[in-house]
């Protein structure tokens, strides 16, 4: 991802100093979830820049709503910053994705891609990623030596001179359309081709004399701006009760029913939320035959040595991605509920504190890989192993809130109707994605390089 301008870093530290009291509200919510952890400087950032979307929105409410009493009004914006203050850092999609607010309900994520500038080795200029930002691109024999001065050339008609000179002349590697070798073929120092059999050569590696001086030809990298399109889409949800319904709650049985309501319409676009950010880190995770584990024990081996065993598989699964990626290791874990006890016989579990649960939450450790049960999963025994950075470039997917979950004012009518409405705006989106065997695997035809899928047999 391209790196903020500085510009932009100081608006964003002026946010972050402008909402301090709320950001250690956040703060103290979010470790009372995450055993004591800290939200780090992008979280604060995010939050910040979520706070102000809301007060900017709340603004506008303010100037159309001159016929509304302005305490009251007060106390719906309080209301309103300190839902974002609260259910912002309970969402686990903070831990599972990179978060990256949006300014305006469209926008896009840039990052630079880099590109082979230069014919040379299998490489297609201008087409060939190079330094992805995503993945560091294979080693393979041709591509170590892109820089060097060995040139591997393909030619679809039969060659009469290679395009890089001069040439250290001499006998060349030559070889047909099958791949056959053909003798006798040699180059001269301008990169004339000679040989009987010249017209069967469709490949020659040769050697390009890259000390001499002038060059006129140098392998390059070019840099490519490219983008990801983001579109706030929006859920919404309301409460509705009666005034009389209030009153009896209040005094027969001592608790607020708006406050109650109020309090489950936000849990419910919270666990949409976080339902929907694990859903597609499922579908976007690709199955590999290695990360299929059973629990059947094996003659003469205790469930607690056997169960040990599941550790290989995450090693497995972390040794997938870095070979995908060359730059990252998984550190965190989706389960089906029914994996979490195959967990707790592996020495390196730690659990954490579990209080309130709302869907998908935190349930501990595996070898400092973070944990998360989710209920949503269709088979029992699927478990994904993914990464998540700060930037797009060590994260599976981008959760981009344009508004945070925000209120409107609350209605009370003739009849003693009482109502309320929720609403927030997001977009969601894989990154790192490679395609999958066919469309219909995958999210949209695509898996993400960052996430492994799993599966625990009985």
């Amino acid at each position: 991802m391209i790196d903020m301008t500085i510009e932009r870093k100081i608006i964003m530290a002026n946010l972050v100093e402008a909402y301090k009291k709320r950001i250690t509200i956040s703060e103290q919510v979010y470790g009372k979830t995450h055993g004591g952890e800290k939200l780090s400087a992008h979280k604060q950032q995010t939050i910040a820049r979520c706070l102000a979307n809301v007060e900017g929105f709340l603004n506008e409410a303010f100037d159309a709503s001159s016929a509304t009493q302005r305490s009251s009004m007060g106390e719906w914006k309080k209301f309103c910053l300190n839902l974002t203050t609260v259910a912002l850092p309970n969402l686990i999609a903070n831990d599972l994705v990179i978060v990256s607010p949006m300014s305006s309900m469209t926008g896009y994520i840039a990052y630079v891609n880099y590109t082979a500038g230069s014919t040379r080795n299998g490489r297609v200029a201008n087409e060939s990623s190079f330094m992805s930002p995503f993945a560091l691109g294979d080693m393979t024999a041709e591509n170590t030596g892109y820089t060097s001065e060995r040139v591997v050339e393909n030619f679809e008609t039969a060659p009469t001179k290679v395009a890089w000179t001069p040439c250290v002349a001499g006998e060349v590697k030559a070889f047909d359309a099958d791949g056959n070798a053909v003798a006798g073929i040699t180059v001269a120092a301008d990169g004339t081709l000679s040989g009987t059999d010249l017209a069967d050569v469709r490949k020659v590696a040769y050697l390009y004399d890259n000390v001499i001086i002038p060059q006129a030809e140098l392998p390059t990298l070019n840099a490519k701006v490219e983008s990801i399109p983001l579109t706030a889409k929006a859920r919404r949800i309301a409460i509705y009760y009666s005034q009389m319904a209030a009153y009896q709650a209040k005094t027969d049985y001592g608790f607020d029913l708006g406050a109650q309501l109020a309090e489950k319409a936000v849990g419910q676009l919270s666990y949409e939320i976080d339902t929907e950010v694990t859903n597609l880190l499922i579908a976007g995770a690709k199955a590999y035959p290695e990360m299929t584990w059973s629990k059947t024990l094996p003659i003469g081996v205790s469930k607690q040595e056997h169960y040990q065993g599941f550790s290989e598989v995450l090693e497995l699964a972390k040794a997938r991605v870095y070979k995908a990626t060359k730059r990252f290791v998984p550190n965190y874990m989706l389960i089906s509920p029914d994996v979490l006890p195959v967990l707790s016989f592996i020495n390196g579990w730690t659990a954490s504190p579990v209080g309130t649960i709302n869907g998908p939450y935190l349930a501990g450790t595996l070898n400092g890989v973070k944990t998360y049960v989710t209920p949503n999963v269709e088979e029992d025994g699927i478990f994904v192993i993914g990464v998540n950075g700060s930037d797009l470039m060590s994260s599976a997917a981008v959760y981009a809130p344009y508004m945070a979950i925000v209120p409107t004012s609350l209605l009370q009518f003739a009849d003693g109707a009482t109502s309320q409405g929720f609403s927030t705006m997001y977009d969601l989106k894989l990154l790192n994605t490679f395609p999958a065997e066919t469309p219909a695997d995958g999210v949209d035809g695509f898996y993400s390089r960052l996430l492994v899928k799993g599966h625990v047999v009985a």
